[in-house]
């Protein structure tokens, strides 16, 4: 989604009344399908409303630069992927802006973000994804079995991947905030006794992915997403992430891109007219 020299070319602003806005607030339904998983209408979760701007360019004439508000959507979509129930509660996701916001400096509510962290009750999930957006990229955060404190230095402990289709732009940079929001949960769930032990024993982890050739980075990142989502060849020790490269499965990368395009189109349409 971004190359070098780029990195502000899509921002997305909010203001702190935003942020805390509940998130009951009632957005208009979008007739909007991603990698074939939802057939008709789908309802997308009610997202508080922000203020965004970007780049002629990027609203125009590149769909493949997604918007929080667009990711947001697909995201909703992509999750109607995980067909069994029972596997519901084992993955949750954080809100695209979340990090962003925790990660400002100049940011003056990061107390409102860890609370609502905290009601995702992610320490008893297997899975729980954090989209990353910085500097006009987005990578995704897999944070794997964060309550599994028993089995800290094992497969089947606590790990953190970072998942990023541009290795190019040198991920390691995240370390530090992913850290200061790690610690942050950590310490806002009153888990202190905990976090010392965990800082020494989990590291990042910043795996091989498949890697974009444009400016999709959103679009890869919705697909790492759905890739944990249906394929249960990723199994319980994260050791065949390879999965993600079969040439079957990078199909649905196009079958995300073409369904995003598609939505895109309609929706400027529909504003046009």
């Amino acid at each position: 989604m971004a190359r070098q020299g780029h990195e502000q070319e899509f921002v997305d602003l909010v203001t702190d009344s935003e942020c805390e806005s509940n998130d009951s607030t009632t957005n208009k339904r979008k007739d909007v399908k991603t990698s074939g998983c939802s057939k008709n209408a789908v309802p997308f979760a009610s997202l508080p409303r922000k203020k965004r701007i970007g780049s002629s360019r990027s609203h125009n004439t590149n769909k493949d630069k997604l918007s929080t508000e667009i990711f947001e959507l697909c995201l909703e979509d992509i999750w109607t992927c995980m067909d069994d129930p029972n596997k519901k509660g084992d993955f949750e996701r954080l809100d695209s802006l979340w990090f962003h916001l925790y990660s400002d400096m100049n940011y003056n509510n990061k107390a409102s973000i860890l609370q609502r962290i905290k009601e995702k009750d992610i320490f008893s999930r297997r899975y729980v994804f954090v989209p990353i957006l910085l500097w006009g990229h987005w990578s995704l955060l897999v944070l794997c079995n964060f309550g599994e404190t028993n089995y800290l230095g094992t497969e089947k402990g606590p790990r953190m991947l970072l998942l990023d289709s541009l290795k190019t732009t040198n991920p390691i940079r995240l370390r530090l905030s992913i850290n200061r929001f790690i610690e942050g949960i950590f310490k806002n769930q009153e888990r202190e006794d905990q976090l010392q032990q965990f800082k020494n024993k989990v590291k990042l982890e910043i795996p091989e992915v498949p890697q974009q050739t444009g400016e999709d980075c959103g679009i890869y990142c919705l697909y790492f997403v759905y890739c944990f989502l249906v394929l249960e060849e990723l199994g319980e020790n994260l050791s065949k992430l390879d999965a993600m490269f079969n040439p079957e499965e990078l199909e649905n990368i196009e079958n995300i891109r073409g369904d995003i395009h598609s939505f895109l189109t309609k929706r400027n349409a529909k504003k046009a007219g």
